[in-house]
Formats: C-alpha cells, structure tokens, sequence
C-alpha cells in the first residue's frame, strides 16, 4: 500500500505541474478559451477511449505491468510538450497522454485487491491522500517553473519537472511495487475472451445500480471539467493572478484534501456510510462552486475551491468503493476502467463547453456545475430513500 501510495504521488505530482501555466501559456501562443479548453479536453477524450482497454489489460497480465506501460506513455508525452511551440502540439502531447493513461483505473483495482470490502472506502482514501498531496507538490513545482505573470508563462521547465516524476514513478513500480492480483485470477481472466469497450459496457450494464454510479460519475466530473480550465482565466481577468499564484492556490487546496483524505475519509465513511459521504461531497461542491461566483474577494475564490476539491475527493472515493464492491475480483479492473472511462468522458464534455460559456459570462461555467451536480444530488437522495443502494461500510453506532 505505502508503495502504490509513492507511486501514485509521484504521478500525480507530475500531472499537477502543468496546471498552473498550461491555460496561461495557450493564451500566449493565441488560443482563445474555447479552443484552449478544447486542447485540454484532449486528454480526458484519450482516457475515455483507453480507460476500460488498459483496466481489462490489468485483470488479464496484472496491475505491476499496466502500471509501467501507462506511466512510460505519460514520460513520453511530457517530452513532446515541453518542445511544444504551437497549440496544436500541446494538444497532440495531451491527446497521447490520455490515451496511454491507464495508471488511476489500474491503481484503484489495485487497492481493491488489497482491501477487504469494509475498508474499502478507507484503502481508496489512502489513494486520494495521495491525490491530495500530489496537488500540492506538483503544482508548487510548477507554479515556480512556470512563470510569475501572465505573460511570462512557460512551459518547458514545467514539463521537464513532470518526465523527470514519471521517470521516478516508472523505476518505483519496477523495483518497488509487488503485484496485488494473484495468479489464478489472472490466468481465469486469460482463460476467456478479450473483453472490448461494448461487451464492458455490457457488463455494467447487468448491474443497474452501476449505470446510476456512471451517470453520477459523469455529472460531477463534466463540473469538475466547466471549471478547471476557466478558473486560471476568471483569477487572471479579476486579480492579474499568474501561474505562481495559481500553484499557491493548488498547494492550499491540495492540503486540505490530504487533510480530510488523510485522516478524516475512512471515519467518515464509517460513521454516516459511503452513500451518505457521496451526499455530503454533493453539498460540498454546491457550495464551493456559489462561493467562487459570488466572492468580492480573491481568498473567497481559494476557500470556494477548498470545498469543491474536498467535495470532488469525498465523491470520487465514495463512488469508487461502492463500485469496487459490486466488481468480482477478476473484472475489478475492468469495472474501475469503466468507472475512469466515465470519468474521463465528463472531463472531455465539460472543456468543449467551459470556454464559450465563460465568453459568455465567467461565473456560467460554474452556476452551469451547480445545476449537474443538484441533478445528481437529488437523484442519489430518492435512490437511498428506496434503498436502491447499499453500501459495505456500516455505520458506527454507539454502544
């Protein structure tokens, strides 16, 4: 587990590296917010189409070889970002990215594999601590690298910092990490037919309760999309904030998810349920995407993101650990590269819209999120009401 955990903040910190400058640095090189929200897009769109292949892969030959092989794609791409010139060879380098990025859905099997279902919500909140911490890291590195002002933003630097965390990662997994799915797991998995993207589907498909887990997925991550490549511009337009300001409001926000991810998930979980958790990150990010509207100030921005990253966090573990416990061990895999593949499919609609909308008015893309996730928040209260879903995480009651 504390090797999966370096792993993947080391992953992670190399993605967050590129946050602060990315949007900066397209706008530089010319491209508006609706075409620069669309390169971004690009690497949601590559992980929408590979998420469940490269899961399926991982129940076939093992999380350790998957782990190499996406991280190794991710070292690649950054190499082509940083001599990127042009807009379109940074969307090319995302696009690769996306398509070789199988390490999220492949880890989070790989934490089912090591978690009884009762911990569950627990071992996934270990993941997201990792997250947490990893968006703290990286973006400090890159907010630094990546320029003070607007207009002297960079990309370079930042992308060499994020092959050199891949490269870290890579020899991590080769010499560090143990393999979490036995052998006789993998070879039944072998033993049938490959599964492609419609007999996936198919399969989730058998579980209704699974369809409802997506459509969520997909909700909240199409909000998480509206906002993230917009709100460098809302911060730039309102307080001239550059990438080294936004790399101070990563390091902030990614703090207090390593925080609540850390040490608060797992009681949480066990106190009010994993379904009830997914209610409360609903709640969180409602209010933390009106703070960022309606805010007179800067630091309200920063406080308005801190709940809408714990919201997003709560959820994404809540969600993952009511997936997992309605996965076999042989589909796990499979099953949480479905889930990625939701989520990368939000993440690719939301960008294709973010940027007309923010033309538009800066605060839509935001009050746009607020009404996917309400839709999403009273959908999943009437299906607990009529106990259509359960969870494997009990509430502690009192003795």
């Amino acid at each position: 587990m504390r090797i999966l955990f370096f792993i993947i903040l080391l992953d992670i910190a190399g993605f967050g590296i590129l946050l602060p400058p990315i949007m900066f640095v397209l706008d530089n090189m010319g491209a508006g917010p609706a075409y620069a929200s669309f390169i971004i897009a690009t690497y949601s769109i590559g992980q929408f189409i590979a998420g469940p292949f490269w899961g399926g892969l991982s129940d076939r030959w093992g999380r350790k070889p998957i782990l190499a092989i996406s991280l190794s794609g991710a070292f690649c791409a950054y190499l082509l970002m940083a001599a990127a010139k042009t807009p379109e060879m940074i969307l090319f380098s995302r696009a690769f990215a996306g398509l070789m990025a199988g390490n999220i859905a492949t880890a989070y099997a790989a934490i089912a594999d090591l978690t009884p279902p009762k911990d569950r919500a627990k071992g996934m909140g270990v993941l997201g601590a990792a997250f947490g911490l990893g968006f703290v890291i990286g973006p400090a590195i890159g907010g630094f690298l990546g320029g003070a002002t607007p207009e002297t933003a960079n990309i370079f630097y930042p992308s060499i910092a994020s092959a050199v965390f891949s490269c870290l990662a890579i020899l991590a997994i080769v010499f560090l990490f143990k393999e979490t799915l036995d052998e006789k797991h993998r070879l039944e998995v072998r033993s049938k037919p490959r599964i492609g993207r419609m007999e996936a589907l198919k399969k989730v498909a058998k579980h209704p309760v699974l369809i409802r887990f997506c459509f969520f997925i997909f909700l909240v991550s199409t909000t998480g999309a509206l906002m993230d490549p917009v709100t460098p511009l809302l911060v730039g337009e309102r307080y001239h904030w550059g990438p080294r300001n936004m790399g101070y409001i990563f390091i902030i926000v990614g703090l207090v998810i390593a925080i609540v991810q850390g040490g608060l998930v797992g009681r949480i979980a066990k106190t009010i349920g994993e379904k009830n958790m997914v209610r409360l990150a609903f709640m969180s990010i409602i209010l933390g995407l009106a703070m960022i509207i309606y805010t007179p100030t800067p630091y309200g921005v920063v406080l308005g993101l801190c709940f809408t990253g714990v919201g997003t966090t709560l959820f994404t573990t809540g969600m993952s650990a009511l997936a997992s416990h309605r996965a076999a061990p042989t589909e796990r895999g499979l099953g949480m590269g479905v889930v990625q593949s939701m989520q990368s499919l939000g993440r690719s609609t939301g960008p294709l819209f973010a940027g007309s909308l923010y033309i538009i008015w800066s605060g839509l893309p935001f009050a746009v999120g607020i009404g996917l996730v309400a839709v999403a928040f009273m959908w999943m209260s009437y299906l607990m009401r009529t106990r259509d879903i359960e969870d494997a995480s009990p509430r502690q009651t009192k003795p």
